[in-house]
């Protein structure tokens, strides 16, 4: 099983698949898909694959999610986890633990229960993570190295979104040193042709992986989510 072929059409942007063991971050404004592609790739890769992963929410609850998932035609398999830390923003005030070590353990424990086959996980979203953590932004944002290099060590792909505010803005910054310690950073955002508006995936970079720098249209069908060239 490929990554590339978990939505139709993926396989046209990539002709290579996402390599094994990257930080790939998904960055777009508010409703561009973000989750439904993310959480697409994991559930179908996993559901064709001998394999397991986690899918970590911070935005909204699990029930809210797969109500969300459901709508864009979107399973679970029973092989992608979903830890669910939406309460925690509610409960913030009470806790004082680190929580980029509570959710490096959570990791580290399902890596212990499905050893070598746990080998994909999604955090949605680093924007959420920043917002619960007591530390200035630029601070926070340096952490990340201590985030992302357990991942690759422990020999897992991940999927980070990071959201932005203005995909229509192009002097916008698309990530700062996210961007950097990212192996890929793949752009869902929204675009207009002759008034009529579409959303769009770029792939702006992938290390180790050959694949279109133009932009492809992503539509949500009764039967999950489809990406064509349509863009120009």
């Amino acid at each position: 099983m490929r990554f590339i072929d978990t939505i139709e059409g993926l396989n046209k942007v990539f002709l290579t698949d996402i390599p094994k063991n990257s930080v790939v971050l998904i960055t777009g404004a508010p409703g561009t898909l973000k989750s439904g592609v993310t959480f697409s790739m994991l559930s179908n890769y996993l559901e064709g694959a001998d394999e397991y992963g986690l899918y970590i929410t911070l935005e909204e609850s699990k029930a809210n999610h797969m109500r969300n998932m459901e709508h864009m035609g979107v399973k679970l398999t029973d092989k992608l986890g979903i830890l669910d830390y939406s309460d925690y923003r509610l409960q913030f005030d009470e806790y004082s633990q680190d929580l980029i070590n509570t959710i490096e353990t959570q990791i580290m424990q399902y890596k212990s229960k499905w050893g070598p086959k746990f080998t994909c996980v999604a955090l949605d979203s680093l924007g959420a993570l920043y917002s619960l953590m007591d530390e200035r932004e630029d601070e926070m944002r340096k952490r990340l190295y201590h985030l992302f290099e357990p991942l690759r060590r422990e020999d897992l792909t991940s999927f980070v979104i990071f959201e932005t505010f203005n995909t229509l803005d192009p002097g916008q910054p698309k990530a700062g040193i996210e961007g950097y310690l990212a192996d890929g950073i793949i752009e869902l955002g929204i675009a207009s042709k002759q008034n009529v508006s579409y959303r769009f995936m770029k792939v702006l970079k992938m290390r180790a992986a050959t694949h279109s720098m133009d932009p492809w249209v992503v539509t949500v069908s009764d039967k999950g989510l489809k990406i064509y060239k349509g863009i120009s």
